[in-house]
């Protein structure tokens, strides 16, 4: 099982807009485990969980 950290830039008023959508989307092969709203250069950061890195990368 591969683990990422993904680091998203976001406009500011679509943040937890975004915080929503993303822990709802179906992705192939990997799993969105937790999406946090940060402060500093990104503005959200998502918990994937993938079988491999193929699948991370799709």
């Amino acid at each position: 099982m591969i683990h990422a950290y993904v680091l998203i830039e976001a406009e500011p008023t679509r943040v937890q807009e975004l915080v929503q959508e993303l822990a709802d989307m179906q992705l192939d092969g990997s799993v969105i485990k937790e999406v946090h709203a940060v402060v500093g250069r990104f503005d959200l950061v998502a918990f994937v969980e993938s079988p491999d890195l193929q699948s991370l990368g799709n």
